[in-house]
């Protein structure tokens, strides 16, 4: 059996669970090739041999540039890995709708493009006798803490349970849960990453889109100071996990005859699995104003 051949989005940053992933699967004997919208950004990835391709996730263009490589040099793509997203924090009555909708498509749209526009290569890779695998990189945090609603309503459901039985109206978590049954027929395994903290750029604020319209409500005037305290971003990476053990133990479920449908992972994903779910509306909703760093902060109007 031919070896596996993957492609990885969202490899910018030596520091990315999409570099990282890409050395762990490239050590396992699989094709790598990483992507980022600039190749001087994989430096690192090139020394260790990898393949890279420079990749726009918004860009069809760009998207159809890679699968015309793929299609040319192997003919077929074993697994892929929508990795790519950014970042945005910001309270909602002051989010810019037009930079809300440039986050979404990076986090949401783009998985589904990425996806449909190597759907060919992906049903050829399962010719081979091994289904082909496609893990999209979602967030466990389903809950809505303050201020992180941007990044997570483009990734995960809204909606108050973690399992497949919560009715959800959105993003990338509803969209790989419906591909994973649809592709099922064509030999195309879909996982869907829950992940919480995980050490990595986006988490140490490299890549967190300004997401503020320009004239904000004025409720949120001490912002910076808000934004301050709820960084911590020592304390925050301190207790992540590390981005070289995630993507050893996703190398492993990639490569599996039998991979899961979900994977949940980084810090601290047993809360959110587990007990979260357990809870009233209510408990939660005094929980994660509690626990919410720099909430206490907001200045109520005079």
């Amino acid at each position: 059996m031919p070896p596996r051949v993957a492609l990885i989005t969202g490899c910018s940053e030596p520091s990315s669970l999409g570099a990282a992933l890409a050395l762990a699967l490239h050590r396992q004997g699989v094709k790598v090739y990483a992507t980022a919208r600039r190749a001087s950004t994989m430096s690192d990835l090139a020394a260790e041999g990898l393949n890279l391709i420079e990749l726009d996730v918004t860009d069809k263009e760009s998207i159809q540039a890679a699968v015309d490589v793929i299609e040319a040099q192997d003919g077929r793509l074993d697994i892929l890995v929508n990795n790519a997203g950014v970042g945005g924090r910001a309270p909602l009555l002051d989010v810019d709708l037009d930079r809300l909708r440039a986050l979404f498509e990076v986090n949401t749209f783009a998985p589904l493009a990425v996806t449909q526009a190597f759907a060919d290569l992906l049903v050829e890779a399962g010719k081979t006798g091994r289904d082909a695998v496609v893990l999209n990189v979602g967030s466990g945090a389903v809950y809505g803490p303050p201020f992180s609603g941007s990044y997570g309503a483009s990734k995960v459901r809204v909606g108050g349970g973690w399992d497949d039985a919560e009715p959800a109206q959105a993003a990338l978590q509803t969209l790989s849960d419906t591909l994973r049954r649809e592709l099922a027929p064509l030999r195309i395994r879909v996982i869907t990453l829950e992940l919480l903290m995980v050490s990595t750029a986006m988490l140490n604020r490299q890549k967190i889109y300004d997401l503020f319209r320009p004239t904000p409500s004025g409720y949120y005037a001490n912002w910076p100071a808000i934004e301050a305290d709820m960084r911590g971003d020592k304390q925050r990476t301190g207790g992540a996990a590390r981005a070289a053990d995630v993507a050893a133990r996703l190398a492993r479920a990639l490569t599996s005859p039998s991979p899961p449908r979900k994977i949940w992972d980084g810090v601290p994903s047993w809360l959110f699995r587990w007990v979260l779910p357990l809870l009233p509306v209510s408990w939660l909703d005094w929980l994660l104003v509690k626990s919410a760093r720099g909430v206490r902060l907001v200045q109520r109007p005079e």
